[in-house]
């Protein structure tokens, strides 16, 4: 579907729901909640897709920037952002929902948009996932992984925010239960409605370079069906000349209860986008202005079930996606295409059952197809053309056990073996400890984590005429330690507190001539020595303030996507009739940064300090009979004159002024 036969859809789908709101100005708000289980109430036990947490009492009202951090049952630390919080942030995609998560660096060009040539939409964990732009990072849609099967690494526009409920961010490795590329983990939750009967919501604004946003949602719910449908439009002329963006979305999800014990549910999303480069501040222009388009499909259909002691799931996912990328060669005084069809695929099966009183076994296997075709298109005839598909064999275990009473020791261990068409065989391991007591928990916990060469190794290798050499590449690898604690602070407030240390090896670098030709070679190590800190809780009723950091510390000092200190904070501000205030704040400092395609010298951009602010007045403090509220969004307050990527100036202070109406 093309961008502009996107439009008609969307504009059906607005004004139908300004005709719902007309008939019922007065209906509940359709609640929508991550898709973590079929039950008709909120389950009391984790879902087949989310195991058993650490959990304590302290319960924080409205939290900013996140939800709350926790233990997985292998002593990993898992921080998880709410729909809430996304809402609050007013993010657009995946990266700015994730802005503000301590240990999370994101670079981009434009205010809507990821550009996804070169580094203009990426994600990076403690300094992981600079190799491919966000390339090291696990990034999956309910446990299923998303990247593009070519160039193995996540394309931001590809995933619809409008569907997701929840995010949670893994910062450690995770080579157990999600295998190959997690040197860290992000995992979004699919929405679906929790109560039962129907509703929804409409989100739209208009703000500064001609920004305009609408998004709906609809849902319902019986006592055996379920579904959740949305749709969303983003463009921008953005702040720069060649800075706009435009992205379109459609998603929707279904569920059937097939029995007592046995769930059913289908997942369904399309993105379209069109996102301009518009080049290095100060250079002079292209003839062309470079543009990376995206038409995407992915799907999921998951069976579930849960009976006593047992439950699992068996998952089937489709991703098919085209994209096109226009540059322009100076040196050859020519414009070119380089069109990717990118197709994964695969099955993941999981079952986690308590075998004995206080234990726990996770079993199962993931099969994953990824790769598809590629081609460069220049007026002297098709280059580099390839069409390839790896395969991804992957059995793993993992067991834990739960000691004591009110002093509580889990100890866990896990293992994957990986077994690649390609690369031959891999592993992965896993082990921690964690000691409850009175509400703490101590944890320890290590990780051998793995990421295997992807197809673009074979597209460039042909290219370079070297051939099969790519097969000679091996895995990169890390070992990771954490040590971390979480207390209660009283009865409002908790901490969270982790030292970690990552050894990386084999890194893969591009190797550039002399002597030609180029080449890609495991020569890359670094160690990264870290601590996290996060404070959470309620100042008062109805104020909420989350502040946390991180502090970093790399051999060689150069690692990009690091800043040796972040720091974040963000309030929370409610009132009874319904206004809600937020406030957001972060500072980075310098950091190097990479463009993984060229091997280039040191590179900083300067540290800065943002702030963005959110307020909402519901309609009912202006006497109108509605469900939802009129908001004003502030990004970059202070009017910082900053940058992710050198000669490519970020906006200064934008504004949104922008009305919800749920139905």
């Amino acid at each position: 579907m093309t961008l502009a036969g996107f439009r008609p859809i969307l504009a059906a789908a607005v004004c139908t729901a300004a005709l719902l709101l007309a008939a019922t100005p007065g209906s509940p708000q359709s609640p929508a909640v991550p898709d973590e289980s079929s039950s008709d109430s909120e389950p009391t036990t984790p879902p087949p897709d989310q195991p058993p947490t650490f959990r304590g009492s302290i319960t924080v009202r409205d939290s900013p920037i996140i939800e709350a951090s926790e233990l997985d049952p292998l002593s990993s630390l898992v921080t998880t952002v709410s729909e809430q919080q996304i809402d609050d942030l007013y993010a657009q995609d995946l990266s700015s929902a994730l802005r503000r998560v301590p240990g999370v660096v994101i670079s981009r060009y434009n205010p809507i948009g990821a550009y996804g040539g070169g580094d203009g939409g990426a994600i990076f964990i403690r300094g992981h996932g600079s190799g491919r732009p966000g390339g090291e990072i696990a990034t999956l849609t309910d446990g299923v992984p998303r990247f593009v099967g070519i160039w193995t690494h996540p394309l931001i526009d590809t995933f619809n925010l409008d569907m997701v409920g929840g995010i949670d961010i893994y910062r450690s490795a995770q080579p157990v239960l999600l295998g190959n590329m997690a040197f860290g983990a992000v995992d979004m939750a699919s929405k679906r409605r929790l109560e039962q009967g129907a509703g929804g919501r409409f989100v739209g604004s208009w703000g500064s370079y001609d920004t305009l946003i609408g998004t709906l949602e609809y849902g319902g719910r019986s006592e055996t069906f379920d579904y959740f449908l949305t749709a969303g439009h983003r463009e921008s002329d953005g702040h720069r000349d060649d800075a706009d963006g435009e992205v379109d979305s459609l998603s929707g999800r279904v569920g059937i209860r097939l029995a007592e014990a046995w769930d059913l549910t289908v997942l369904y999303e399309h993105v379209s986008s069109s996102v301009d480069d518009p080049g290095q501040f100060g250079s002079p222009p292209a003839p062309v202005t470079p543009n990376y388009d995206i038409d995407n499909d992915f799907a999921i259909t998951t069976l579930s079930h849960r009976h006593g002691t047992w439950n699992g799931r068996l998952k089937l996912y489709l991703e098919d996606g085209t994209s096109d990328w226009l540059q322009w060669d100076g040196s050859a005084g020519e414009s070119f295409r380089s069109p990717t069809d990118s197709r994964n695929s695969g099955v993941r099966v999981r079952e986690t059952v308590a075998p004995w009183s206080g234990g726990e076994l996770v079993i199962g296997l993931d099969y994953d197809l990824y790769g598809g075709e590629f081609v460069e298109r220049r007026a002297a005839g098709d280059q580099l053309a390839t069409d390839e598909t790896f395969r991804n064999t992957a059995p793993y275990v993992a067991l834990s056990h739960t000691f004591g009473g009110s002093v509580t020791v889990t100890p866990s261990t896990g293992v994957r073996y990986n077994s690649s068409s390609d690369f031959g065989d891999e592993w992965g391991g896993q082990a921690g400890v964690k000691v409850g007591f009175a509400n703490h928990a101590l944890y320890a916990n290590w990780a051998r984590g793995y990421n295997l060469p992807g197809v673009y190794a074979a597209v460039l290798y042909a290219g370079w005429g070297l051939g099969d050499r790519w097969q000679e590449l091996e895995a990169e690898t890390v070992d990771h330690l954490e040590l971390g604690w979480l207390a209660p602070l009283g009865d409002r407030w908790r901490l969270d507190l982790s030292v970690f240390r990552d050894d990386v090896e084999n890194a893969i670098r591009f190797v550039p001539p002399p002597p030609p030709p180029p080449s890609f070679a495991n020569i890359g190590a670094y160690t990264v020595d870290g601590l996290e800190v996060g404070v959470q809780g309620d100042l008062s009723e109805r104020l909420s303030l989350f502040a946390g950091g991180t502090l970093s510390n790399a051999d060689p000092e150069t690692v990009p996507n690091l800043p040796a200190s972040t720091a974040v904070a963000g309030l929370t501000w409610t009132t009874e009739p319904g206004w809600r205030a937020s406030l957001d704040l972060q500072w980075l400092d310098e950091q190097y940064i990479l463009n993984p395609r060229f091997a280039t010298g040191d590179v900083k951009v300067d540290g800065y300090l943002l702030a963005n602010a959110k307020l909402a007045m519901p309609w009912r403090a202006l006497g109108l009979d509605l469900d939802g509220a009129v908001f004003l969004v502030g990004e970059n307050l202070s009017d910082e004159e900053y940058e992710y990527r050198v000669g490519y100036p970020m906006p200064g202070r934008m504004w949104q002024l922008g009305v919800e109406l749920a139905f």
